[in-house]
């Protein structure tokens, strides 16, 4: 082969070589991965916050639980009352008194004591005009004493030699009363009851003069401890629920 002919064969050669070098560059570059120098940066995406845990549970016992607070009005609550009495021509004289409201417009008053009469006992109804926690009302009772039985006692100076010492006997008698009064009960409980009026003795005259004759300031005395007066009471206690 001549020189010339072998130098045309060997160009060929290399421009052939030379042209399927970029074919194999670009078929190897799609088989790789992409570079870290041409600023691309890959991220994932942020995961979701997990959901809050649900509050515990908090069993709570019947001792535990608050006290329903009741409705109506006071006297539907707080039926029962026990009361101390004192005053003048009451239902217990010097005593105790036991209040029941069958309804919070009507009460009944039970009453045991001691009075100028001996011991005593009493019941009044009354008609209650409002229902809250004051409230005026209006009561008729009946009383009735014991007496001091048979043993007279003098009610003037035994040392007065100039006139016979005046002795009576205080006999069992029954009495009736009207009244108007006020009764108030606080939310804690404590309850007052105020009345006043007029009682009248409807049995015999509860006082026997059994010696002597009484004078006229004696007679006044005898009928302002012992016959047909003025009530005035006033009772202090507990309402219960």
């Amino acid at each position: 082969m001549s020189p010339r002919v072998r130098s045309l064969a060997l160009m060929l050669c290399a421009t052939a070589v030379l042209s399927s070098c970029p074919r194999h560059a670009h078929a190897d570059s799609a088989d790789t991965l992409p570079s870290l120098d041409d600023g691309t940066v890959l991220t994932t995406p942020d995961a979701e916050p997990a959901p809050p845990p649900p509050p515990p549970a908090v069993l709570q016992g019947p001792t535990l639980q608050a006290p329903r607070r009741r409705l109506g009005p006071i006297r539907a609550q707080r039926r029962l009352a026990l009361l101390g009495e004192v005053g003048w021509n009451g239902i217990s004289g010097f005593g105790a008194n036991l209040t029941y409201h069958l309804d919070p417009h009507f009460s009944v008053d039970m009453g045991g004591g001691l009075s100028l009469l001996g011991w005593k006992v009493g019941l009044r109804g009354r008609y209650n005009l409002l229902t809250s926690r004051v409230t005026p009302f209006v009561g008729a009772g009946v009383m009735s004493a014991g007496g001091f039985g048979d043993t007279p006692i003098p009610i003037n100076d035994q040392k007065d030699a100039t006139r016979e010492t005046v002795n009576v006997k205080i006999l069992p008698s029954v009495w009736t009363q009207a009244v108007l009064g006020v009764d108030w009960i606080a939310p804690s409980g404590f309850t007052l009851i105020g009345a006043a009026g007029y009682a009248w003795v409807v049995s015999h005259d509860p006082v026997q003069v059994v010696t002597g004759t009484p004078s006229q300031a004696e007679q006044q005395g005898i009928d302002a401890a012992f016959h047909t007066g003025i009530v005035c009471t006033l009772a202090l206690g507990y309402s219960f629920r």
